[in-house]
């Protein structure tokens, strides 16, 4: 019981994570998104890409945009929102022509890996938030179902609510080895990039008690 405590204790002290989806593509200041912007107009004139097409794929950047304006720290965590942007944006690039689609599947992984998160401090991230940020990058980069993504986003949020709740300790203890041990299966079982997946499985055990007896 004291061992359980005092495991619980250690992983409060740490700030779970902000809301993923502030790590979302910030449109206005991601120095990507103008090359992305002007490839569009590219392919435009190269009639591999159609106007109405290029309007849906601003209107998707625009979402991340907003979904991260819109995301306040202890807010609950929307992965889902900013997936689905993604999601149409890579369904619109399959269908560009083959002359531009490289080009412009290039781009959209620069705006993704460019992306800049909003820091809360100049202090090094937590654990906590660390996991928020890896899981976010793992989703905008890999290929997980919308179910294992919403699965993701409830265990973020189970996570965040071990830190404000109320239960008891041991209560507190049992959602904590209950949410990493659901972060584990989906990133096992997900299609995602080799260091994605690692990246997540160590912040795992870097929140603290081993939960979901992890493996690796």
């Amino acid at each position: 019981m004291k061992n359980a405590i005092r495991a619980l204790s250690l992983s409060l002290t740490l700030a779970v994570m902000p809301a993923a989806a502030s790590f979302a593509i910030d449109t206005a200041t991601n120095p990507a998104m103008e090359k992305f912007q002007q490839d569009m107009k590219t392919a435009v004139l190269n009639g591999s890409i159609t106007v109405p097409q290029v309007k849906e794929l601003q209107a998707n950047a625009e979402t991340l945009k907003a979904a991260r304006a819109a995301q306040t720290p202890g807010a609950p965590v929307d992965l889902l929102t900013p997936f689905r942007a993604v999601s149409n944006m890579k369904t619109i690039m399959a269908s560009v022509d083959a002359k531009d689609r490289e080009i412009l599947h290039e781009d959209l992984q620069a705006v993704l890996a460019n992306q800049q998160p909003k820091a809360e401090s100049a202090d090094p991230p937590t654990p906590g938030q660390k996991l928020g940020k890896d899981i976010f990058k793992a989703v905008m980069f890999g290929k997980p179902t919308e179910s294992q993504v919403q699965q993701l986003q409830q265990s973020l949020n189970s996570l965040q609510s071990v830190k404000s709740g109320q239960e008891r300790p041991l209560e507190k203890l049992r959602t904590l080895k209950s949410s990493k041990s659901q972060i584990e299966e989906v990133m096992n079982a997900g299609e995602f990039r080799p260091a994605d997946r690692q990246a997540v499985l160590d912040d795992l055990n870097n929140l603290g008690p081993q939960g979901g007896g992890l493996r690796r």
